[in-house]
């Protein structure tokens, strides 16, 4: 009864955990395809408008000095780090996934602990009950069928018994 039940509070633990570990993972890999765009944007603007010397061009994909900009890049290489980064971030979620089915196994057990030795309290207490009580039934009953076989058992013996 317990194993099915822990499998059953692992699989919850790992669907929680990997619900919050695949949606952090998209956040990253949007985020980050959103940044190799713009800076792929950023360099076919440079390439088709370049910049006179001592002119800052008045665009929204200006970046200033201090953070260069990249060599040119092709939209292959662009599309090829995107896989790259999901590649990572679904290994990064297989380890995610094993050690959380570990770790979730193993806390499963834990919150089962107390419930499990309540259950085999209450039985223990059931058997030990039902033991005292069949005890001194079995002793009555064992004397009355031996006054009942008895032929000299009469009305008073019976009250007096």
């Amino acid at each position: 009864m317990f194993h099915s039940t822990r499998l059953k509070l692992t699989a919850w633990y790992l669907i929680i955990i990997m619900a919050i570990s695949i949606s952090f993972s998209a956040f990253i890999y949007f985020g980050a395809a959103r940044e190799y765009d713009r800076v792929t944007r950023i360099e076919q603007y440079r390439v088709h408008h370049p910049v006179q010397p001592g002119i800052i061009p008045q665009t929204p994909f200006y970046q200033t000095d201090i953070f260069p900009l990249p060599p040119q890049q092709d939209n292959e290489l662009v599309e090829w780090e995107k896989i790259r980064v999901l590649e990572a971030l679904f290994g990064v979620n297989m380890i995610i996934l094993f050690l959380s089915a570990l770790a979730g196994y193993f806390l499963a057990g834990r919150t089962l602990r107390p419930i499990k030795n309540m259950i085999d309290e209450q039985n223990r207490f059931i058997t030990d009950s039902s033991h005292e009580l069949n005890t001194p039934l079995t002793s009555l009953k064992t004397s009355i069928e031996v006054n009942l076989r008895d032929k000299n058992f009469n009305k008073e013996r019976a009250e007096k018994f």
